[in-house]
């Protein structure tokens, strides 16, 4: 049934609409999106429109017309409007859209009328796409669409052992001030340090241990020991991204942190299916749910874009030619995936500058490639708490200034922003990165650059967020 608005009126931003059986406050639309059962009509300006099953206008009635109207609207409208009954998944499909390509809801109506809960389930393509019952036709056309079985992406991890991820003992320094010393005997012997490490993030290699006058000492370079309580050894991420064998036919993502699925966009959780941080998900659709976005990874099952890193295949940027080698990354997502020409043959998780050090966006070439290096922020002394300093810092690759995709021994934060500036990945994800870029670099040259003759590989950057007013997702 559809009823007919009588008046409204609007106090302090929230629609008071008079029907003939009372008052109901409505503040979940907009003034001209007043989603109440039942009600067609929801301009705020009076003025007639039309609707395609019926025709309302918006303005103040006298009492003894309402009735008339009332009563006209409910014998007319009987005869227009079929008896309800639940119509099913199969025969809304089989009336509505059958491929992605077509709106489930109308687009031609503006915001000038609002179906009523039957409407939309008997003719979702009549109807603008909000309303009583219009999440829900959404939510079923969406679960209907979804393939069976379910396809898995075909891909291939990167097999190393964990305690083969690097060659080198990593170890943060702390507590501060430390010194080191050419041996421990000069300690004893009240010589003056080698160096001290007095703020800021300090990260050393260990090469090896020694016991001197009954402490622990740790030599971190050569001739150079500090005191073992200054050290606290560290193991690196094991995560690795996916070499992938075909190219990707829906969106799909990392997940940055543990999460329990949700039946419904903002619904309650399912228990029985937690995804573990780091664990890949493909992505079907995708609904807007109240300010926040939601993935549909299943039947039945909803993940909030928060809690995921999201992966789409990108065309290629201007200036990349069609067989070109290229490294896009998304410092929203802290996603990167490589190409090759339109082709993705790789992706995984970043950590990418921090607010203040953002990580700049651009299209550059790598101009330098390194297998091992330190790193230092020489804008500060080693006084500040800016100060950073990192031994070792593997398969690094400059492609921007002083910028670099590089390994990141010293956290494990991957799928969130964290350094200078860099791109951080593990150690697996550099050294893949490194030896599938150009230049190429054999591992025992210190450095290579990239010339004129062989240009390096491009290095895409940007800041994109997913869009959000996409039904199904790629």
């Amino acid at each position: 049934m559809v009823t007919r608005v009588l008046q409204y009126e609007e106090v302090h931003g929230i629609i008071r609409v008079s029907f003939p059986t009372g008052n109901y406050d409505k503040a979940e639309y907009p003034r001209t999106h007043i989603g109440y059962p039942n009600t067609v009509l929801v301009k705020a300006a009076p003025h007639s429109v039309s609707h395609p099953l019926t025709d309302v206008a918006a303005h103040r009635v006298p009492a003894g017309a309402a009735r008339i109207v009332w009563l006209c609207l409910i014998v007319g409208l009987s005869l227009l409007v079929a008896p309800s009954v639940p119509v099913s998944a199969a025969r809304l499909y089989a009336s509505g859209p059958q491929h992605a390509g077509r709106e489930l809801f109308s687009s031609e109506v503006g915001d000038a009328y609002i179906c009523s809960q039957k409407m939309i389930q008997r003719g979702p393509e009549r109807c603008p796409p909000y309303g009583p019952g219009a999440r829900q036709v959404r939510l079923d056309y969406l679960r209907a669409r979804l393939p069976s079985p379910l396809p898995e992406l075909s891909v291939e991890e990167i097999d190393v052992d964990e305690d083969a991820i690097t060659s080198y003992t990593f170890a943060y320094v702390r507590p501060l001030p430390a010194a080191t010393y050419g041996h421990p005997e000069e300690a004893l012997a009240g010589i003056p340090p080698t160096r001290q490490f007095l703020a800021g993030d300090n990260w050393v290699s260990v090469a090896g241990t020694i016991e001197y006058n009954g402490q622990t000492w740790y030599e971190i370079n050569t001739g150079e020991y500090i005191l073992a309580d200054h050290i606290a050894i560290s193991r690196p991420s094991t995560f690795s991204g996916i070499v992938l064998n075909e190219q990707p036919q829906h969106a799909f993502a990392f997940m940055n942190r543990d999460t329990f699925a949700a039946e419904s966009p903002g619904g309650p959780q399912r228990k029985d299916i937690l995804l573990k941080r780091y664990s890949r998900v493909t992505l079907f659709a995708q609904e807007a749910r109240g300010g926040q976005l939601w993935y549909m990874i299943g039947p039945d099952q909803w993940i909030e874009q928060s809690t995921t890193a999201r992966v789409d295949v990108d065309a290629r940027p201007e200036g990349v030619g069609p067989g070109d080698r290229w490294i896009e990354i998304n410092t929203f997502e802290q996603t990167l995936a490589a190409y090759q020409g339109d082709r993705m043959v790789f992706a995984t998780l970043v950590s990418t500058g921090r607010t203040g050090t953002w990580t700049p966006n651009g299209l550059t070439r790598i101009w330098g490639k390194l297998p091992t290096t330190p790193m230092i922020n020489r804008d500060v002394t080693n006084d500040s708490p800016l100060w950073y300093y990192l031994e070792d810092v593997e398969w690094t690759q400059y492609f921007f200034e002083a910028y670099a995709l590089h390994a990141a021994y010293w956290h494990n934060s991957f799928g969130f922003t964290r350094s200078h500036g860099c791109v951080n990945l593990t150690i697996p994800d550099a050294k893949w990165l490194y030896s599938w870029t150009m230049p190429f670099a054999p591992v025992d040259l210190e450095i290579v650059y990239s010339k004129q003759a062989d240009p390096g590989t491009w290095v895409y950057v940007h800041m994109t967020p997913p869009a959000s007013n996409v039904l199904a997702a790629r």
